[in-house]
């Protein structure tokens, strides 16, 4: 049983901040930043200004105005049916907004701007580009729109105002999105048809000629927080971090906002919520509308397993639910509609055709690199979770396809490790297990694994062992279970972390 001081520590995470009590103190030193130090960071917002939009709102309130949503505030059915009249084929809210960021950069990404006047936001997600930080890129980079519009209410008429853009950047290069078969479903539920034509892919040319002038773009990571040297984007940009794993704290730049949460939060998309919701509290009027909502609900959904009792405080927190559970209540969502999306995202995980999707390409679909130093030595580790068992993958006529292309992978890249966690259903239940590639004698192979025996919270068993043959070698690979189901990636992420510090 948790004690009172950690359930009340975990709702002080996300409790509503006022900003009329802000004191203009270092917003840069605090690492889970209230929602209105990301408007005054990336938009020039301060307190007088934030108070300026509440009271012109306020004052219309007054006067009979009604407002449903805050998108009746700014207007947004006139850029609605202007967009539209551009392209007919959007049919919601988010579909026409990001058919517009797309849009307008492909509009002003060649043109020089020596004087700045333009400026994109690019709100990259990670690089795994899971349901949880696609959603998240895309509705954080909302919620910047629509307080980039407020922003308008008070600046009208000033002569410095200039245009931004705020476009969410899928961190993966666009050919890669067809191993994203959970990821595509979702958004054209969502009414996000086509979403390989819709959003900005890592390797669009729009983007990459913008990103060649440091003065035309700020960036906003979410659902990670590392600073790579390969980066195709400068590190200094960056302005703001949403994230919920290890903070590495290793930028150069140390003018970031930063809402940076435990890894016990089970969704980026959770934090991101809760930016909707204190907005929405401040200014007393609805922040989410039906198209935010289910890239917010499936994201949450999906990432706390529909928040099974035993996964409390190991893969979701109260303050996961709490906000949950405000969204159905808002757009009366019922708990049968949980399961049954539940179980479709189950089917759709755990349904592909090896032989159609390529067994070499599970090694694509989620998967996560680490960087540790030892003795100023840097260890390289990929993680890929799968969602099919690694003893099935292993057994599989093509599992040599499958340990070429990981020792390739580790070759090109110079991992120390390759880790598959194994996700599958067995007589309808949820099981785990694990394998590790040694490909380099830079670990200790046997204290890594002792530990990891003896680790208490992923609980390994020994479960068999595969000889794999591949051209002339043949490689054993050990497969443990992993008996504690709630155990994930980002766990695996917190425990090396420790072990190689």
């Amino acid at each position: 049983m948790r004690s009172n001081n950690l359930i009340n520590q975990e709702l002080d995470m996300f409790s509503y901040k006022d900003p009329e009590l802000w004191n203009d103190e270092n917003i840069y030193d605090e690492t889970q930043a209230p929602w209105f130090y990301h408007i005054n960071n990336l938009l020039d917002l301060n307190k007088e200004d934030l108070i300026s939009i509440k009271n012109i709102i306020d004052n219309d309130k007054k006067r009979g105005v009604v407002y449903n949503n805050i998108l009746d505030v700014i207007d947004f059915e006139t850029y609605y049916d202007i967009m539209r009249k551009i392209n007919s084929s959007m049919s919601n809210v988010l579909s026409v907004y990001l058919f517009s960021c797309k849009y307008f950069l492909n509009k002003y990404s060649k043109e020089p701007d020596a004087d700045g006047r333009v400026k994109f936001v690019f709100i990259f997600g990670n690089n795994t580009s899971d349901l949880d930080s696609v959603c998240s890129s895309i509705i954080y980079s909302f919620f910047l729109y629509i307080w980039y519009n407020l922003k308008s209410k008070i600046d009208k008429g000033s002569e410095d105002n200039g245009l931004m853009f705020f476009v969410p950047v899928i961190n993966i290069k666009r050919s890669d999105m067809r191993l994203k078969i959970l990821e595509k479903w979702w958004l054209e539920k969502c009414e996000i048809k086509n979403p390989e034509e819709i959003l900005v892919f890592n390797d669009d040319e729009h983007l990459l000629d913008v990103l060649k002038y440091d003065h035309k773009y700020y960036i906003c990571l979410v659902d990670f927080n590392t600073f790579e040297t390969n980066n195709i984007y400068n590190k200094d940009n960056v302005k703001s971090i949403i994230d919920h794993h290890v903070y590495k704290g290793k930028g150069e730049n140390h003018r970031i906002t930063k809402s940076i949460y435990p890894i016990c939060v089970c969704s980026c998309m959770v934090i991101i919520a809760y930016l909707y919701k204190h907005s929405s509290d401040f200014l007393g009027v609805p922040f989410v509308n039906k198209s935010t909502l289910w890239l917010m609900y499936g994201a949450i959904l999906k990432d706390s397993n529909n928040f099974i009792k035993r996964d409390l405080g190991k893969r979701w927190i109260q303050s996961d639910l709490d906000i949950f559970l405000s969204l159905k209540r808002n757009f009366k969502i019922s708990n049968k509609m949980d399961i049954y999306i539940t179980y479709l995202f189950n089917t759709i995980r755990f349904s592909i055709n090896l032989k159609t999707f390529g067994i070499e390409n599970v090694l694509f679909s989620d998967y996560k690199d680490y960087n540790y130093f030892i003795c100023g030595k840097k260890i390289k580790i990929r993680v890929s979770s799968i969602d099919f068992s690694i003893d099935f993958l292993f057994s599989h006529e093509d599992s040599n396809r499958l340990v070429e292309k990981m020792y390739n992978l580790c070759y090109e890249n110079d991992f120390s490790m390759f880790i598959l966690i194994g996700s599958y259903l067995n007589n309808y239940k949820l099981q785990k297990d694990v394998s590790i590639l040694f490909y380099k004698n830079d670990v200790d192979r046997d204290d890594l694994m002792n530990t990891l025996l003896a680790n208490e919270e992923i609980k390994l068993s020994k479960k068999g062992y595969k000889s794999i043959r591949f051209g002339d070698n043949i490689q054993n690979f050990d497969i443990y279970q992993i008996n504690n189901l709630s155990y994930s990636r980002k766990r695996l992420e917190n425990f090396l972390t420790i072990y190689f510090s």
